[in-house]
């Protein structure tokens, strides 16, 4: 029983033994492919990367990472994280697919070969590490012949160009004017409120006083149209009456004109006597000159007698003395 006991023990570890070197084999792709492995040293923060994240050639995927460390100068208390990976061998060809795989790393970092951080998603944070070639991109060996392990140059982002300028600003004298701004945008703000409420207080005035003239205008329009129907009614009754009284009036103002005219026809047949009377030769007119004659003499007469009375008033009873 024991001796059985022993077997068993043994080959269930032999067992347990065998599955842990095939799941090995088979996270690394040892077991159908060889494996090339390479290290990269990153200088500044690897937030979000970790054991087992990816490591891809522009998005294809050609390895994991294998290990993470910290490496620290003691010197200078540099640091530095060396991340090690493992990558698929044979994963770049050089001319199509039956071209050339290229196996060796140092021959790929010197034709551009490099490294750097690539965020995976924007909700866990996590990241991992893609490669691309990227000839005469300067890249910087920082194991120094330490590590057995080929190197891949971690290539510069951008952005840590870009923090590292800004550590050289002079941000005190940046915060300062940024304040000093603010303060001023601030101060304006309120001029400008101010000046808002104020115009919004005479818009508001200048609103009611516009509202009362309408209200003003409203009504003396109302008056005006009451007014203007009270006269056209007042002249259409003054139309229908001065109609009434001409139709009233109308035969009399006939009976008038014929009478106007009867006149004026007697008259024409009297002036048409007198001129007859008074024409050169006529009769009467004879008549009428020797009258006329007469009464001049008797007139001169008279004026001579009057005369003569006046100046010796008993003539009358002297008789015709004559006159010295």
């Amino acid at each position: 029983m024991k001796r059985h006991a022993l077997l068993t023990g043994v080959f269930v570890t032999g067992a347990v033994a065998l599955l842990i070197v095939a799941v090995l084999m088979l996270g690394s792709g040892g077991l159908f492919g060889r494996t090339l492995r390479a290290v990269v040293y990153f200088e500044g923060s690897v937030r979000g990367l970790y054991v087992g994240a990816p490591v891809t050639f522009r998005g294809v995927k050609v390895g994991e990472v294998d290990d993470i460390d910290i490496d620290v100068e003691p010197d200078t208390l540099a640091t530095r994280i060396p991340v090690s990976l493992t990558l698929r061998a044979g994963s770049i060809r050089m001319g199509g697919p039956e071209g050339q795989r290229l196996n060796n790393i140092p021959d790929l970092v010197q034709r551009g070969l490099r490294a750097r951080l690539v965020l995976q998603s924007v909700v866990t944070g996590q990241t991992g590490i893609d490669l691309d070639l990227k000839p005469g991109t300067p890249g910087r060996l920082l194991a120094r012949g330490r590590s057995r392990i080929p190197e891949i140059p971690a290539a510069r982002d951008r952005l840590d160009a870009l923090l590292e300028q800004l550590t050289t600003l002079p941000l005190n004298d940046l915060l300062g004017d940024v304040r000093t701004t603010i303060r001023s945008l601030n101060q304006a703000l309120q001029a400008t409120q101010a000046n808002v409420g104020q115009a919004s207080a005479q818009l508001v005035r200048t609103a009611r006083q516009a509202e009362e003239t309408l209200a003003v205008g409203a009504n003396a329009l109302q008056a005006v149209q009451q007014q203007t129907r009270s006269t056209l009614a007042a002249v259409e009754a003054l139309s229908r009456q001065s109609e009434q009284v001409v139709r009233e009036t109308a035969p009399e103002l006939q009976g008038g004109l014929r009478s106007t005219r009867e006149a004026a026809e007697a008259a024409r047949t009297a002036l048409g006597q007198v001129a007859d009377i008074t024409a050169p030769g006529a009769p009467v007119r004879a008549d009428l000159e020797g009258a006329v004659r007469d009464l001049a003499l008797a007139s001169r007469n008279l004026r001579a007698l009057s005369e003569r009375l006046e100046r010796r008033p008993n003539a009358l009873l002297f008789g015709g003395e004559t006159e010295r």
